[in-house]
């Protein structure tokens, strides 16, 4: 039993050695002050400050949009405007032309106001002859309507029937027109059959000399109507078809 009480009371003296190392009892144990501890303290230097770390931003919550009915959208878009429906053109007249021949300067003058008159897209042109353009055969005024219907009635009962009065203003006015020619021969035939037939009363004149001639030219439907009105308003004029 001497050997283990010996080891047990080395033991016990290695552990009071170890605890008086350890306490500094024996001049090299450390301090137990606040400065000592600071010096212990294990790699002071590598010591951080860690900033504090952000908090998480919420993120807005997305309200998916709600579904828009089709028939909202249409209605939303606004309708465009109405175009006008355009206007059918209107049927455009053919187009015509008359030629007025052997007017006197007063004829071609009140022709043309009576044209102009009317308010009708027309166009005149006008031209003058120097040579005679027709031979007038006729029977000169009595010099009064009574007097031109007593004559008239005369040949008549010769049996001539081709004849009319002209009653238009001026040296002419209650003439009995029996014929106009183109040419001088047809106007002298038919003097000479007047004369076979006792009419001593005829004569010839020539017509066209320094006379005028005005070209009409315009819509065919009005101008068809004015021809008309007129060639009955200026008995002995010439009236020819041109190219309008």
């Amino acid at each position: 039993m001497a050997p283990l009480r010996i080891v047990v009371i080395v033991l016990i003296f290695a552990n009071l050695l170890a605890l008086a190392i350890w306490k500094g009892w024996l001049g090299g144990g450390p301090s137990h002050g606040e400065p000592e501890r600071l010096s212990n303290q294990l790699n002071p230097d590598k010591i951080r400050l860690m900033a504090e770390a952000p908090q998480p931003v919420a993120k807005p919550l997305v309200v998916p949009p709600s579904p828009v009915d089709a028939t909202t959208v249409e209605e939303k878009i606004e309708a465009p405007a109405p175009v006008p429906p355009v206007p059918a053109p209107e049927a455009v007249a053919p187009q015509a032309c008359v030629v007025f021949a052997g007017l006197s300067t007063d004829q071609a003058r009140e022709l043309s106001a009576r044209i102009a008159k009317s308010g009708t897209g027309f166009t005149l042109t006008e031209s003058r002859s120097e040579a005679p353009s027709s031979w007038w055969v006729h029977v000169p005024s009595p010099g009064s309507k009574e007097a031109s219907d007593k004559k008239a009635a005369e040949l008549r009962r010769l049996g001539i029937d081709d004849l009319f009065i002209m009653q238009e203003p001026g040296p002419n006015q209650f003439a009995i027109s029996l014929g106009l020619y183109k040419n001088e021969q047809a106007a002298t035939r038919h003097l000479e059959a007047l004369k076979d037939k006792g009419v001593r009363s005829a004569q010839i004149v020539t017509r066209g000399a320094g006379s005028v001639r005005l070209e009409v030219k315009g819509p065919s439907d009005s101008l068809t109507t004015l021809a008309s009105d007129l060639s009955e308003r200026l008995r002995g004029v010439s009236r020819l078809e041109c190219a309008p």
